[in-house]
């Protein structure tokens, strides 16, 4: 699943070694892994080491890394981790996926990190 369309980009500097966190979701505010979707900037798209500059994707359709069993068409949101996994309520929806994936797999999704929205209730995200 080789699939990535328009993407809009930034780019920062890592504050750590992010090698190994490709697709997963990072924060421009220290420029670290992200540990929740209202801190999430947008998706890691390089493998940058410490100081390196990282490329981030911010609006459009994005490879991510599951942290769990994902089916079609369903919100997201970010991990402790930086994974992503489907949205309940309290949670910082940040996309949508586009296909399925299980955890630890690559999947294809919709996004925007400048507009997050809170899912205030459960029948938000079902």
């Amino acid at each position: 699943m080789a699939i990535d369309n328009v993407i809009l980009r930034t780019s920062f500097q890592a504050l750590e070694d992010m090698t190994g966190q490709q697709y997963q979701a990072i924060t421009l505010a220290d420029g670290l892994v992200a540990n929740n979707g209202g801190e999430a900037s947008g998706i890691l798209l390089n493998k940058p080491a410490n100081g390196e500059f990282v490329s981030c994707g911010v609006i459009g359709e994005i490879k991510f890394r599951a942290g769990d069993t994902i089916t079609k068409n369903t919100k997201l949101t970010v991990t402790d981790s930086g994974y992503f996994t489907v949205a309940g309520s309290g949670d910082y929806v940040v996309g949508r996926s586009k296909s399925a994936a299980d955890s630890g797999s690559l999947c294809t999704g919709l996004f925007n990190f400048t507009t997050t929205i809170y899912a205030f209730s459960s029948s938000f995200v079902a």
